[in-house]
């Protein structure tokens, strides 16, 4: 069984120690720190000049949702980190959200040389590698309670012929609705922060992906020279959720949405320094112009169990990856995230990043509607609901790792994927049908509010299953709201002529404008471009029953509801 090599070093250093780093590597355990910093004096990037530091995505997204950008974006002061470095340890990675860095050394000595330099903040002790262990090439940490199982085809699945075994945990959710209104995930970027993806880049599940382009690219927080394609199954069981596709057997919820792969997680063991790894997982992720997150991971208790958090800790504001996740939202990503398996345990509660604020945290239902005994409890120790929304994570159906069975999967890291993909399409509908207006927090709580548990939720099932047919009606006429006022066009239906009438402004030619009709299930069945000449649309065909009528101009959208008796 072949190591695993970690930690490989960015910055250049003299050939001698090296060699004497190499030496220790083998005989003697790597520590890690994360060094803390008091501020970012003295940086030489400017909020007038976002490009020198963030993605044109990144900044389009930020723009696209009127989100300012502040110190935060701006990385960590070099000269800082050159410094630290400068005492004899080595550099692994720098968070520009939390101010830090973490290091690495063999001699933990040396940070007592590092904590009284002026611009350090804290010094913390964040874990340690037995680099003489070697590592077991299919152990994981993943959320589930169990292994995935086999399909028992001895149970009647729910069937159909273009989504075969994930028909259930799709419509569960109504996410048919979105699929049928042509919202699948198309330009959405979706981060997937793992512990591995093994076999994606040869798995014919994901033939789509690559053949379309649509696997943006791969990353290891962990060590760069990582093959993610050669590490552990977990990350993958995930994406298959999402974006596999099996003709007449299994297709994802996000079927048409890009995916770039971030792994974060260290599977032998378990200490702090994962959490500071997927705060940069997810940083480097923004830095990509991620609009999506799914994170089927979790921290509570460590190997070391003076870094355990308690509950009194599960209040957003005490894990870094609790923290990083709520900017993360603030800065317009949806970031959707397990709420645990431990419901069923001693330890009961959510995890870290599951407790942050602003974000979508899933619980485990099975495709009736029970909640799954290893869901963990919320609320937050703030007293804030948790999980807020559930999904299927009790008989979760995925793709195997030779993409030639559908299996069985349990837990919280798989109720998160159906979450975050159906989430993806549902974003895409807001930026090409509310480009002026949609906001992560709005999405967020549109999502909410369609859950079957609004108006009484508890501490597993949150708000309850969303409704994304719900959410695809609801979403227009709240968020334009603000805009009707000012929108130059309005409608009115007439039941006694079945006309559906287009009230316009004075001097406004309606040259320009996109009329239709929507069904209950997000269905378009009419759709015209309006001339001068036309003031109103005869709608008299139509079958007694509700519907949408939809107007688009220059990137605005208005809804009007219409009932035919």
């Amino acid at each position: 069984m072949q190591q695993k090599r970690f930690f490989k070093h960015i910055y250049p250093v003299a050939i001698s120690l090296i060699l004497l780093c190499f030496t220790n590597f083998l005989f003697a355990d790597s520590y890690y720190f994360f060094v803390q910093f008091k501020d970012k004096n003295n940086t030489p990037y400017s909020l007038d000049n976002p490009a020198a530091y963030l993605s044109s995505r990144s900044i389009q997204r930020r723009s696209e949702q009127q989100i300012a950008i502040d110190s935060t974006d701006f990385p960590v002061n070099t000269s800082y980190i050159s410094q630290v470095v400068n005492q004899g340890v080595f550099f692994h990675s720098a968070s520009k959200w939390m101010n830090g860095i973490t290091v690495q050394t063999t001699d933990s000595s040396l940070m007592g040389l590092i904590r009284p330099l002026s611009f350090v903040q804290q010094v913390y002790y964040t874990g340690k590698i037995l680099t003489v262990q070697p590592v077991p090439a299919l152990r994981t940490k993943r959320m589930d309670p169990e292994d995935a199982q086999e399909f028992e085809h001895d149970v009647e699945p729910v069937y159909e012929l273009e989504y075969g075994y994930a028909a259930a945990q799709l419509n569960q959710l109504n996410g048919k609705a979105l699929h049928d209104a042509g919202y699948t995930g198309k330009n959405i970027l979706i981060g997937v922060l793992d512990a591995g993806f093994r076999n994606v880049d040869t798995n014919p599940a994901f033939d789509s992906l690559r053949i379309q382009n649509r696997l943006s690219g791969i990353k290891s927080i962990i060590d760069p020279s990582v093959n993610v394609y050669q590490e552990d199954t977990h990350g993958a069981n995930v994406l298959s959720i999402m974006a596999g596709n099996l003709p007449g057997q299994f297709v994802g919820v996000a079927p048409h949405a890009s995916y770039w792969l971030i792994q974060t997680e260290y599977v032998p063991t378990e200490y702090m320094f994962e959490v500071d790894f997927w705060v940069r997982g997810l940083e480097f992720a923004d830095s990509l112009g991620v609009d999506v997150v799914n994170s089927s991971l979790g921290y509570t208790q460590f190997d070391d169990a003076s870094m355990n958090f308690t509950y009194a800790d599960m209040n957003g504001q005490v894990s870094r990856a609790s923290r990083a996740a709520y900017l993360a939202s603030r800065k317009g990503i949806i970031v959707c995230t397990s709420a645990g398996n431990d419901g069923n345990k001693t330890w009961k509660y959510i995890s870290s990043p599951a407790d942050a604020d602003g974000i979508l945290t899933v619980g485990a239902v099975n495709t009736s509607g029970t909640i799954a005994a290893f869901s963990s409890f919320g609320p937050t120790a703030d007293s804030r609901i948790k999980p807020e929304v559930c999904a299927t994570g009790w008989g979760t159906t995925l793709v195997d790792l030779n993409g030639n069975l559908v299996f069985n999967g349990n837990g919280t890291s798989y109720s998160s994927p159906i979450m975050a993909g159906l989430t993806a399409c549902y974003l895409q509908y807001c930026m090409e049908q509310l480009p002026q207006s949609y906001r992560v927090d709005l999405i967020r709580q549109h999502i909410i509010n369609s859950a079957d548990r609004f108006n009484s939720p508890d501490n597993q099932y949150g708000y309850g299953i969303p409704d994304f047919q719900h959410v695809l009606h609801q979403t227009v006429t709240n968020n334009r709201r603000e805009l009707q006022t000012e929108f130059p066009v309005k409608l009115k239906y007439l039941a006694e002529t079945g006309e559906v009438r287009i009230m316009k402004q004075p001097a406004f030619e309606t040259q320009g404008l996109f009329f239709q009709i929507i069904t209950p299930t997000g269905k378009i069945i009419h759709q015209q471009l309006l001339s001068d000449m036309v003031d109103a649309v005869n709608v008299s065909y139509l079958p007694a029953g509700f519907y949408l009528a939809r107007i688009r101009y220059q990137g605005y959208s208005q809804v009007s509801k219409i009932l035919i008796p």
